[in-house]
Parts: C-alpha cells; sequence; structure tokens
C-alpha cells in the first residue's frame, strides 16, 4: 500500500478496492496481508508463475528474466497468508480490459515479485578522501558490476507517470581512476550556504 500511494498516488483504501476486484477476478492472491514472503510448498511453481508474469507485463519487454526462490521463500516469516502475487491467469487474460487503477495496482504487484526473485544488484564500492588546502573531502562512488534487480525495477519505473526515481538511480556517482598519493588538479571551487534537513 505504501509503494501503491508513493508511485501511483493511490489511498491504502484505494489500493486495498484494487487488490480485492483484482481477487475477486482470479488475478492476484489474497490481498489482506502484509507478508512479503512465500511458502516453500509454493517454491516449485514459482519459476512457472515468475515467467508467465514477466510474459504478460510490458515493462520487461527485452529483459531476461531469472527466478531465484530461495530469495522470497520463509515459512517462519508468513502467519495467515503469504505475500501478495499475482496468479497463473495472467496467462491469457486480457490485462487491457482492465480499469486503469487495477491495471496499475497489478503492475507494481508483478514488478515486486519480478525484482523480489531476481538477480542481485551487485557493485563496487569506493571511499575517497582527498585534502586540499588543510582541509579533507571525502566521497563515495559506485561501478555497477551487475544490474540485477534493478534492472527491471528502472524498467517499470520508467512506464510511470511523475513517478520518483527508483533507488540508485542517477545520484549514484561514478569516480574516475585514482591511485593512493596521486596528486589531482582543483579544476572549479565554490562556496554554498545551507542548511542541514532530516533525511526523507
Amino acid at each position: 500500500q505504501r509503494d501503491a500511494n508513493r508511485l501511483l498516488g493511490f489511498t491504502a483504501q484505494q489500493t486495498l478496492d484494487y487488490l480485492q476486484n483484482l481477487y475477486e477476478k482470479k488475478l492476484c492472491t489474497y490481498p489482506r496481508t502484509d507478508s512479503r514472503y512465500l511458502t516453500s510448498d509454493m517454491a516449485e511453481g514459482l519459476p512457472v508463475l515468475v515467467n508467465l508474469t514477466a510474459n504478460a507485463m510490458p515493462f520487461r519487454k527485452g529483459i531476461a528474466i531469472v527466478c531465484n526462490p530461495e530469495a522470497v521463500i520463509n515459512d517462519k516469516k508468513v502467519t495467515d497468508h503469504h505475500a501478495v502475487i499475482p496468479t497463473r491467469n495472467l496467462q491469457g487474460a486480457d490485462l487491457s480490459g482492465l480499469p486503469a487503477g487495477e491495471k496499475a495496482v497489478l503492475e507494481l504487484v508483478a514488478a515486486r515479485l519480478l525484482c523480489a526473485v531476481a538477480e542481485p544488484y551487485c557493485y563496487e564500492e569506493t571511499s575517497v578522501t582527498v585534502e586540499c588546502a588543510g582541509t579533507e573531502f571525502a566521497v563515495k562512488g559506485r561501478t555497477v558490476k551487475h544490474p540485477g534487480w534493478r534492472k527491471l525495477d528502472a524498467a517499470y519505473h520508467a512506464g510511470l507517470k511523475n513517478a520518483p526515481e527508483p533507488e540508485g538511480g542517477p545520484e549514484e556517482k561514478t569516480l574516475p581512476e585514482l591511485s593512493e598519493g596521486q596528486s589531482l588538479p582543483v579544476s572549479n571551487a565554490s562556496v554554498k550556504e545551507g542548511k542541514t534537513s532530516p533525511p526523507k
């Protein structure tokens, strides 16, 4: 519900209503749960469900789908009902006929499932500390080794109108090759006055 509010602008009640309608149409599982995991008895059928979910979603075109069930299977973290996921009834369903809100929520549920079972996001992080005129400056940068689930997440976000950037979006910094003790020219310096703000 939080994701549907943040990404789609739906209230908690709207999201629940859309999920209930999708449940009644047999396109998603029982919606009244806060679990994020599936049970071990679902592991065997999960690869088939993931493939047909991926094939029904326009945002994943051209992205290879991998299913890593152990990332979402945890009997101990499931109480009454497992996480909300699409059903096998997606296969052959005419999703274009769904009301816009239901379709948007179904795509969100599908995106969360596909990202949860996808390959991990792998990166190398570098921290650099430089000294200039007796003051130390520090910066961190990342080099992506394998985009993993973030490639799917970015593709999903690209299809949304006015959605916030996915985590790890353009704000990630890539640092140039540096070596310890290297001297660097100062090309541009400025002073900015401001106030700190609490994390969002």
